[in-house]
């Protein structure tokens, strides 16, 4: 059965390599939800992926299983007192008999409310997106 001709693809990038798939699927949430950072790490605080994050990702990463037990929003001060703050919403979900903690970094907007939807809807496309993947 012949494909249909008006069906369009909904990813811009593929590739065969999973860590880079990983990757693509962080930058996607990421842009799509207008975020500063995305990354994904194991039981043992170690990078798995991320997107984002000016090269704090391994730090991230690192505290992502301590504020992972149940998803929690979290306001945390840059060290720039005049500087904005960020909000960090952290989830747990298990993908290929593992647990994984997701962290999603965003700059509050500029009224002063968080963006805590956005991150939720991009935490839950890094879950879904993950579980899929791992279990090829």
């Amino acid at each position: 059965m012949p494909f249909p001709t008006d069906w369009s693809e909904r990813r811009s990038r593929r590739t065969s390599c999973l860590a880079e798939a990983l990757r693509f699927q962080l930058d996607a949430c990421r842009e799509q939800e207008g975020l500063e950072a995305i990354v994904v790490s194991d039981q043992l605080g170690f990078c798995v992926a991320h997107s984002g994050g000016g090269g704090e990702h391994a730090e991230l990463a690192a505290q992502l299983p301590i504020l992972g037990h149940g998803a929690r929003a979290r306001s945390e001060a840059e060290e720039d007192p005049t500087d904005v703050r960020r909000t960090l919403i952290v989830t747990s979900f298990s993908a290929a008999g593992e647990t994984l903690h997701a962290g999603a970094v965003s700059r509050r907007r500029p009224e002063g409310e968080p963006a805590s939807e956005s991150l939720r809807a991009a935490l839950d496309r890094v879950a879904s997106g993950f579980s899929r993947m791992l279990a090829q």
